[in-house]
């Protein structure tokens, strides 16, 4: 086996690392999966949050690192590598390939990706967040917005920031209206975040769930 296959997929850490993502295998749920995900895209009535769900060491994270792969901006070389498993796992006519190249704009999306800790949701988004800004505007004019991601950063730093839900909500609307791109939010691990909630009276975690979805 390719030696790939022995380390663990950790979402915030592998995001722009071509190596990560080559041996990808498509199973026949991943591509279901992915069908669906990226068919939603650019569909407002479309269902647009899902939850994977199973067994530890069933591909999860793998499958959602190579999703943010597909999604990244069209000159990373994260995005070539997973675009090459597509076009050997898939026929030049397939419905998959045809929703790769049609629905992920050359740009890509605003990719925030984070992993579930025993903390408020609105922290880990934030980080997720953050990095996405970063990323998607590295080389870019800065939004108006990014002030607050510096504020952000320096409260994440200290034990305990104030970062509201509201907050993220209106963060998430002005990220998306700044980029003129679909943001895709991946939280691994999300059963960490769920269990802090059910110890800490966290009902507003799982409230802020819903209202993103």
């Amino acid at each position: 086996l390719n030696r790939r296959y022995y380390r663990s997929v950790i979402l915030v850490r592998d995001v722009d690392k071509p190596d990560s993502v080559q041996g990808y295998v498509p199973t026949e749920r991943s591509v279901d999966a992915l069908r669906r995900i990226l068919g939603a895209l650019g569909n407002p009535k479309a269902h647009r949050a899902w939850t994977i769900t199973g067994v530890y060491g069933t591909g999860k994270s793998a499958f959602a690192h190579y999703l943010l792969s597909l999604c990244a901006d069209e000159k990373n070389p994260v995005r070539t590598e997973a675009y090459e498993i597509a076009q050997d796992s898939f026929s030049s006519e397939s419905t998959e390939l045809d929703v790769i190249n049609t629905r992920i704009p050359a740009k890509g999306l605003l990719r925030a990706a984070t992993t579930g800790q025993r903390e408020p949701l609105s922290w880990s988004i934030a980080r997720a967040l953050i990095t996405a800004a970063e990323r998607f505007w590295h080389k870019k004019k800065k939004p108006d917005f990014w002030p607050l991601l510096t504020d952000w950063e320096v409260e994440l730093d200290t034990r305990q920031p104030k970062i509201s839900h509201q907050e993220v909500l209106s963060l998430l609307k002005a990220m998306v209206s700044a980029a003129q791109a679909p943001l895709l939010l991946v939280v691994d691990e999300l059963g960490k975040a769920l269990e802090y909630a059910a110890h800490n009276q966290g009902v507003q975690d799982l409230y802020l769930l819903q209202q993103i979805a």
